[in-house]
């Protein structure tokens, strides 16, 4: 996705904008780190234990050869070898040992690079980012609007993937797939590297469908901040 643009005083000037037409209340989160998945490493990690050290096998690498042939001249073992079809107890031994040592590499390696983001399932990514969106949407405040009409827009950024939660109030009144379509705007914006046209856009269409179904009041209170917040 390369480097987003970006522009606070843009995008909150966009929420400002969006809140005088109606009294509902629209919040932007942008989630730049990636959120944890450390099931992910210990999953490819047993996976790699289990078949890596088979698959060597089955091309005739015995790893217990190995072993043998590098520790024989040094503590004198001969017993790493097969006798008939019965494997030596150290033959089984240094089977478990190649396979912790494959677990604790495949586990390093996945769990501290980019590849523990890149194996982890596109539907694990979203269902962390929706529970993610939704603890910010009560963290927030949302949830406590006189109408119940809060609208939270939320992108992870190491994800590409966005979330938009509205509350009650806004979403029984709405076409489910209107929330789908301000994903959409946001994510073609994303895709560009223009993340500020995006939301200002989706803050844009959030503000017309708050604006039809809950027009201003008198005083028009603005329940919660303007802002956008990067997390």
């Amino acid at each position: 996705m390369g480097t987003l643009n970006i522009d606070h005083s843009r995008i909150n000037a966009a929420i400002a904008r969006a809140e005088t037409g109606t009294s509902g209340e629209i919040t932007c989160v942008v989630k730049n780190k990636a959120l944890d998945y450390g099931e992910t490493p210990l999953g490819w990690a047993a996976v790699a234990a289990l078949t890596l050290p088979l698959v060597v096998a089955t091309m005739g690498m015995l790893p217990h050869h190995w072993l043998e042939n590098l520790l024989s001249p040094v503590l004198g073992w001969h017993g790493l070898s097969v006798d008939g079809n019965l494997l030596t107890w150290e033959a089984i031994l240094t089977y478990a040992v190649v396979q912790l040592a494959v677990f604790a590499v495949a586990y390093t390696v996945i769990r501290f690079t980019s590849l523990k983001l890149a194996l982890t399932p596109l539907a694990t990514r979203r269902a962390k980012v929706h529970q993610k969106a939704l603890e910010q949407f009560y963290a927030r405040g949302l949830h406590l609007t006189a109408a119940r009409t809060g609208v939270l827009i939320f992108l992870a950024v190491e994800e590409h993937v966005v979330e938009v939660i509205a509350d009650a109030g806004i979403y029984d009144k709405v076409d489910k797939s209107f929330w789908n379509d301000t994903v959409a705007i946001l994510l073609k914006h994303i895709k560009t590297g223009d993340a500020t046209d995006g939301f200002e856009e989706a803050i844009t269409v959030c503000g017309a469908a708050l604006a039809q179904h809950f027009p201003p009041t008198d005083d028009n209170p603005n329940e919660l901040p303007d802002v956008l917040i990067e997390i």
